[in-house]
């Protein structure tokens, strides 16, 4: 059985006629009745009562013409369905991604993507820096992310933002009424890191602040979580350093700050495996070359390394 014997049985059923189906389809009668007589031959049962006046269909017609028509159905859908993933309009897109980019560039991709993919289930991992670049090698990620500390052969990555780094103070605070704050104005307060593990680059920029400043890294506490370090800071525990783009997910009781120092800036970029193919994965770069081009951080990007 081939796919017009189902197609041919569906016209005549429809039609309850031969020369009606035959004009549908484009065939001759007489070929179009030698497709049907070769597909009962094949059942082993009539589909059709034949006379010279009517064509009516037999009962055993109509329980094949049920499953006929879910077939021609499904091979209809896989149809389409195959369409949509050759152009990258189907399927799942696994993303991994460090907690600064859940300032901005992950809500505003996953926004654009709910609009234009409608179609494509997205698996979100937030996570340390380091173990993307491992999930991109075995295939856990198809596109990270994160900032880069070192440039890899086998990953491609993309600059999508560049960024001042500020400093996040409790309310109130003597360095909060200043534009500028100084490592000085924040000597013997205790700074609210981010895990080395958890963010690398960040941690060692900051370490590196100090260090240039001629300023000793005095007190410290470790923070798993930025939400976490927010919620110090604002209990007025100790300070921070964010990104900019965090700007609008600070909470009343905590200020952000221009460091009147050299920190920074902060890149994040998007990753993904040297010679991947796959068209979806190609659509999720295009849209976020999408959010690269809206909103390019508070610093430029010209010029930046790409490796496409």
């Amino acid at each position: 059985m081939e796919l017009r014997h189902v197609r041919y049985f569906l016209a005549v059923a429809d039609n309850l006629g031969f020369r009606q189906a035959s004009k549908q389809l484009h065939v001759s009668q007489p070929s179009l009745s030698v497709q049907i007589k070769q597909l009962e031959e094949e059942l082993g049962v009539a589909l059709f009562r034949r006379s010279k006046r009517r064509v009516e269909i037999t009962r055993a017609g109509e329980v094949f013409l049920s499953a006929a028509r879910e077939i021609l159905l499904r091979i209809q859908q896989a149809s389409a369905a195959a369409l949509h993933a050759e152009s990258g309009e189907v399927g799942t897109v696994r993303i991994g991604f460090i907690p600064t980019a859940s300032f901005h560039i992950v809500p505003r991709v996953l926004e654009k993507m709910r609009s234009t993919l409608p179609l494509v289930n997205v698996e979100l991992k937030e996570g340390p820096e380091d173990p993307q670049i491992a999930g991109l090698r075995s295939g856990a990620f198809d596109v990270c992310i994160g900032h880069l500390s070192r440039t890899y052969h086998e990953i491609e990555n993309l600059l999508l933002i560049r960024e001042r780094v500020v400093v996040a103070l409790p309310k109130g605070h003597s360095a909060a009424r200043k534009r500028y704050v100084r490592l000085r104005d924040l000597e013997g307060e205790l700074l609210i890191m981010p895990s080395k593990d958890l963010l690398p680059g960040l941690h060692q920029m900051i370490a590196t602040a100090y260090l240039k400043n001629h300023m000793p890294l005095g007190r410290y506490q470790m923070a798993e979580h930025f939400q976490t370090g927010i919620n110090l800071t604002k209990a007025r525990v100790g300070f921070m350093f964010l990104p900019s783009s965090a700007k609008d997910f600070i909470p009343d009781g905590v200020v952000l700050r221009t460091p009147d120092f050299s920190i920074g800036p902060l890149d994040t970029f998007a990753l993904w495996s040297r010679g991947n193919v796959d068209p979806l994965v190609h659509r999720v770069l295009s849209l976020l070359r999408e959010v690269r081009k809206e909103r390019r951080g508070d610093l430029p990007v010209d010029g930046a390394s790409e490796l496409l």
